[in-house]
């Protein structure tokens, strides 16, 4: 997990109130891409980024973070389908040895809008290489679906439900690995520019895990305390958005 500065967190040990999202979710520093034009809904992105958050080797903090990202994207009409691949390069920074660690994600998701509702869906894997102890290779598998309805011309339910499967290690199935995230809500349009929104999520941890919240997250500690390993975890978001 990481924070919005692109420090390296492991699973578990967001801060309260805290964004903790993905590593491959943040916006890099330091970074140069290409957007190319868009050939009838046709468009691709490439950036790299060189030497993030450099420190020297042997440090508490070592990294010499690098990496590449490299996307697809097709939106015409009501439809839209997207394809990513992520790899970044920790440096010593996790493992703490000379090679480091090397982590990749792939991504391919779609929606379409049917104007009464619309529905979307999205894959994930990830993997993490020369991890630290005994396990050298990691990965994991997300997917899930979401959707919208139109109840009257001013609001719309949303819905989305998410399932991350069980880590990895080796090859081998690490047992009670994975979670669930399921939310729904309401968004009100008061004008084209202002929304109310009121949104509530449940966050269901298996036993060997401590997801939290990305954004807002609760803190949970997985070595004890009041929040643990295997803890479920309930969210309720009231808002006003309105875009400039």
């Amino acid at each position: 997990m990481t924070n919005t500065s692109g420090d390296y967190k492991p699973n578990g040990t967001c801060d309260r109130s805290t964004t903790c999202v993905s590593i491959f979710d943040n916006r890099w520093k330091n970074a140069v891409a290409y957007v190319s034009p868009s050939f009838a809904g046709l468009s691709a992105t490439v950036a790299y980024v060189a030497n993030e958050n450099k420190n020297f080797r042997g440090a508490a903090t070592s990294s010499n973070i690098t990496g590449f990202d490299a996307g697809l994207k097709y939106a015409n009409g009501p439809i839209m389908a997207a394809v990513t691949y992520n790899a970044v390069s920790l440096g010593n920074f996790v493992a703490n040895t000379a090679g480091g660690t090397d982590v990749s994600n792939f991504r391919i998701g779609g929606s379409y809008d049917f104007g009464i509702a619309s529905i979307r869906a999205l894959f994930d894997r990830t993997r993490a290489d020369h991890v630290s102890g005994n396990l050298n290779t990691v990965t994991q598998n997300v997917f899930g679906l979401g959707g919208t309805f139109n109840v009257t011309p001013a609001g719309k339910i949303i819905g989305q439900a998410y399932f991350a499967r069980d880590l990895k290690g080796n090859g081998s199935s690490l047992d009670d690995t994975g979670a669930k995230l399921f939310e729904v809500g309401y968004e009100h349009s008061l004008s084209k520019r202002t929304i109310l929104k009121a949104v509530y999520a449940h966050l269901n941890n298996d036993k060997q895990t401590a997801y939290d919240f990305g954004i807002n997250a609760v803190g949970i500690n997985p070595t004890g305390g009041l929040n643990t390993a295997g803890a479920s975890l309930n969210g309720i978001q009231l808002g006003l958005r309105h875009s400039f």
